[in-house]
């Protein structure tokens, strides 16, 4: 679980609530790593919190300087020893109280390489009106059934919740590149797809860091490297991406004096 300034008390309190329920210590390691976060007060929460005997299954590690995106989820690999790991975002929460258990019940089956729970916004802590424009987004991209993302498996990688054996994450890490954010789980999903068998599945986590409308508007403007980097990586699956079509249009806007070839708009 990757950190930058947000409290994962919340999801660390019921990975640890199952593990005590369901006796899974032996089976189990959560390592927790703050990449450098600005906000102090959270920073100092979360140490205080993972430094208390209730959360002496978790390894909480804080960097001197800010790794990015991709590099941390790096840097955490190596800090592990499982067969399989479960990435998690920090700002989630599982919408299943047999949350862990399910993903161990693949991994027992020892079938797939990759195994993609999905997301939800089942639970919200921001429920004021500037947020629901960004769930409204986020659902229309983001929120599918198992059977549907199945269709097309690399489309829907999603850091914030999915398994995958070490082997294949050995033979296939994030691209540091991806620094800022945005889409280097795409990218990473792209390059699994190529090589690993991915499985998508019902066992979601909420996303519980919304931001309000001006907020994400500048995500997706800081994010704009990334979709670059991205075509730029993988041409013909970029084409395949919803803003593909957009791109294509903004090449011939006036800023050469020239019109959109006919069936671009």
């Amino acid at each position: 679980i990757p950190v930058f300034n947000w409290d994962v008390a919340r999801l660390a309190r019921s990975l640890l609530a199952e593990i005590a329920a369901e006796h899974l210590g032996d089976q189990t390691e959560i390592i927790i790593a703050d990449d450098c976060s600005t906000a102090a007060d959270l920073r100092a929460a979360n140490k205080a919190l993972f430094g208390a005997p209730p959360a002496a299954a978790v390894r909480y590690l804080e960097l001197e300087r800010n790794l990015g995106r991709a590099a941390i989820r790096n840097f955490l690999v190596a800090q592990s020893s499982g067969k399989f790991l479960l990435f998690l975002d920090a700002d989630v929460a599982p919408d299943n109280g047999d949350f862990l258990r399910q993903y161990l019940e693949y991994a027992r089956a020892d079938s797939c390489d990759v195994v993609c729970g999905g997301i939800s916004y089942a639970q919200r802590i921001l429920t004021g009106r500037s947020y629901d424009f960004y769930v409204y987004m986020s659902s229309r991209a983001a929120l599918h059934p198992a059977a549907i993302r199945n269709r097309l498996p690399w489309r829907w990688i999603f850091t914030s919740n999915i398994m995958i054996r070490r082997r294949a994450f050995e033979a296939t890490e994030f691209d540091a590149r991806f620094t800022d954010y945005g889409y280097e789980d795409i990218e990473w999903g792209i390059r699994l797809a190529r090589r690993f068998q991915i499985l998508h599945v019902d066992n979601p986590v909420s996303h519980l860091g919304l931001l309000d409308r001006h907020s994400l508007l500048e995500k997706m403007r800081v994010s704009i490297p990334n979709y670059h980097l991205l075509a730029m990586l993988h041409p013909e699956e970029f084409a395949q991406t919803r803003v593909a079509p957009f791109v294509r249009v903004l090449r011939w806007l006036p800023q050469n004096g020239a019109a959109p070839p006919p069936g671009l708009v």
